[in-house]
């Protein structure tokens, strides 16, 4: 069985906290894992689809639309201040530093770089969000020239240039601005979508139920454990928090909302009608 954190394994700090968390964890539960590396470009759903995952990052929205139950134990809690100490997360619109825009429909007919549908930061949250503008069949953005599948794809467009927007989950960009501040300090965010759940920690579906439960109890005792104290600190997190699947109905709604209202991120033709309206 395996444990796995690379949706927030964004730097090497991190990672090495994540690792030395989650194995610990595992030693409390008395529960074997190997924790396995599993990074870009190897896509992240050839991870999800292992059936030996037992303490795994999973985005919600998969999570939510898999046509099997995975096994919840828990989700992190970052513990900035915006995140009202729930395990929520937001997905932001960043810019180049330098970019003389100064409002998000300012942004509307440039190049954005998102990630992919099955995202609920990278793409459906940002896509909802769209909504509140009015935005009904059709995209307010340009596409990249090439894909932007993860968090470090979408920053290295933007600051490149190929991108003028970005969406990233917030999470990810507050771990980069503690450990990695002169990379953030060429961005800057111009708008933040609503909260939404945080990605939780799962269990493929055939793990044993018992096997869940001692990890979960673990995850859920682990910011009490001295030895796990400065993993959570390089991690930003305050706990771990109990989840049901039930909280993750709401990003399923909103990829929903957005389907019927016809919108897109991007387009290779945007709706320019609308960025008359909203300039």
């Amino acid at each position: 069985m395996i444990a796995n954190a690379r949706m927030y394994s964004v730097s090497a700090q991190a990672s090495d906290a994540w690792r030395t968390l989650l194995m610990t964890v595992a030693q409390r539960a008395g529960v074997a894992l190997d924790y396995v590396e599993h990074d870009a470009p190897a896509p992240i759903r050839e991870l999800w689809e292992r059936d030996d995952c037992a303490c795994v990052l999973m985005c919600g929205y998969p999570f939510a639309t898999a046509p099997v139950r995975y096994r919840l134990l828990a989700a992190p809690v970052p513990d900035l201040p915006r995140y009202g100490g729930l395990p929520r997360y937001f997905s932001e619109f960043i810019v180049r530093a330098d970019a003389s825009c100064t409002s998000l429909a300012q942004t509307f007919g440039t190049r954005l770089a998102c990630m992919l549908p099955e995202s609920n930061s990278g793409y459906n949250a940002p896509r909802r969000y769209l909504m509140e503008f009015g935005l009904v069949d059709g995209a307010l953005y340009l596409p990249t020239d090439q894909p932007t599948p993860t968090p470090h794809d979408v920053i290295d467009a933007v600051i490149a240039g190929r991108a003028e927007v970005g969406v990233v989950d917030s999470y990810v960009l507050d771990l980069l601005r503690l450990h990695a501040p002169e990379r953030m300090a060429e961005l800057r965010t111009l708008a933040v979508t609503h909260g939404a759940p945080i990605p939780p920690l799962v269990a493929s579906p055939g793990i044993d139920e018992g096997i869940a439960e001692r990890l979960r109890v673990a995850l859920l005792r682990a910011h009490r454990d001295p030895d796990c104290a400065d993993a959570f600190a390089t991690l930003r997190l305050s706990r771990f928090a109990a989840v049901v699947p039930g909280d993750y109905d709401r990003l399923v709604r909103w990829a929903n909302e957005a389907d019927r209202a016809g919108i897109a991120l991007t387009a290779s033709h945007p709706v320019a009608h609308t960025f008359d309206r909203l300039l």
